[in-house]
């Protein structure tokens, strides 16, 4: 007769245990693959936001580019007509005609006085004929104009530099009384006038000489840069 040995029993607890560390291994295992797929959801959802931000930014950036081609094409037109040749000329000469005006303000020509070779300083003579109409301005620079021409008896002409529009305006209104004076009686003194105003001077001056040739018993004057019939 055989006799088969009967394993010994194993004790309930022991399956539980063995069952609840395989279901614990498992669900670990899952809650790492789902915290993967979790974290692999984080990282498409980043570069989702990534691409947007990109593609906003590329589409203001295109923008602010279209703009500012628009821009610069209408300041470049804008400039081009306001520093054009013509213009830039224009406005460089008015500037120079305004500030050469400002200092033919300051300025007399004085027409008349002697000169002779010892003559180095035409301020002397200028200031003893300002002191015949009893005005004693300062006088900043003086000096003859042109070239001298050898054995004239005429003097060039002397162009005086004052200190202020107000002494040149005051000696203007008194240089008739010098027909008066028995030493400066062929002297003339003139505001100085740029080469457009004295041609223009001398073509009226040419009129008036005309009119009263050919109008003999009328009288006519020059008054304020026009020709007046008295």
């Amino acid at each position: 007769m055989n006799i088969t040995a009967i394993p010994a029993s194993v004790p309930d607890g022991d399956f539980v245990n063995l069952s609840s560390s395989s279901a614990v291994s498992q669900e670990k295992q899952r809650l790492e693959e789902e915290l993967l797929k979790c974290q692999q959801k984080v990282i498409d959802l980043q570069e989702k936001v990534i691409q947007l931000q990109d593609q906003k930014l590329g589409s203001i950036t295109e923008t602010v580019e279209k703009d500012l081609k628009s821009w610069s094409a209408v300041v470049t037109r804008n400039c081009s007509a306001a520093v054009s040749a013509p213009r830039l000329q224009a406005a460089l000469q008015k500037s120079a005609t305004h500030e050469e005006d400002e200092t033919r303000g300051l300025n007399l020509m004085v027409f008349g006085l002697s000169e002779e070779a010892s003559d180095t300083d035409p301020a002397a003579q200028v200031a003893l004929l300002l002191e015949e109409l009893g005005e004693k301005p300062p006088i900043s620079a003086c000096t003859r104009i042109g070239a001298r021409a050898e054995g004239s008896l005429i003097g060039r002409p002397i162009r005086a530099t004052l200190s202020s529009r107000d002494s040149v305006l005051s000696i203007l209104r008194k240089a008739r009384d010098l027909r008066k004076s028995p030493t400066y009686s062929r002297v003339y003194i003139a505001p100085d006038r740029s080469p457009e105003e004295s041609r223009e001077r001398k073509k009226t001056l040419e009129t008036l000489k005309r009119l009263r040739a050919e109008n003999p018993d009328r009288e006519y004057t020059f008054r304020g840069g026009v020709i007046e019939c008295l």
